[in-house]
C-alpha cells in the first residue's frame, strides 16, 4: 500500500497525470457482535485466506522482528479504545437521534467548510436559512 501511493504521489508531482490506485479489501470478521458470518458465507471462503488477519500478522511479525510486544500492542489497543469512546462521548454531546436531538438546518451547513462552496451556500438559501 504505501509502496504504490508513494509512487502515485511521485506520478502526481512529476505532472504524469493521474493515476488509479485500487485497494481490494476483504472484511474477515463480523459486521458486528451480534452478526453471525455462517449465514451468509459459507466456510469454503474463510479458508481461501489461510494466513489470516492481516493486522494480527503484521504484529506477529513486528514482535518477530523485536520492535513491537505484546504489552505495547495492549497499551496501543486500550489508548485507541479511550480516543475512541471520548470520540463518541463528545460527539454524543451534541445530541443524539436517539435521544430525540436533530440538528437545525442551520447547523447541517455552518462550521463544515472553511469556505463554504457555491452550491452550498445556493442549497442554504433555498433552505430559507
Amino acid at each position: 500500500v504505501h509502496a504504490v501511493a508513494k509512487w502515485a504521489v511521485e506520478r502526481a508531482r512529476a505532472n504524469l497525470g493521474p493515476t488509479l490506485v485500487e485497494y481490494v479489501t476483504y472484511r474477515v470478521g463480523a459486521h458486528s457482535t451480534s452478526d453471525d458470518p455462517s449465514a451468509y458465507r459459507p466456510k469454503a471462503e474463510s479458508d481461501a485466506w489461510p494466513l489470516g488477519d492481516p493486522v494480527m500478522r503484521l504484529k506477529n511479525h513486528l514482535i518477530q522482528k523485536g520492535v513491537w510486544s505484546e504489552d505495547r500492542h495492549t497499551q496501543a489497543e486500550a489508548e485507541i479504545l479511550e480516543t475512541a469512546i471520548a470520540a463518541q462521548k463528545e460527539a454524543e454531546g451534541h445530541g443524539t437521534l436517539h435521544a430525540g436531538g436533530k440538528p437545525s438546518t442551520r447547523d447541517m451547513f455552518e462550521g463544515v467548510y472553511a469556505e463554504m462552496p457555491p452550491h452550498l451556500r445556493r442549497q442554504r438559501q433555498q433552505a430559507g436559512v
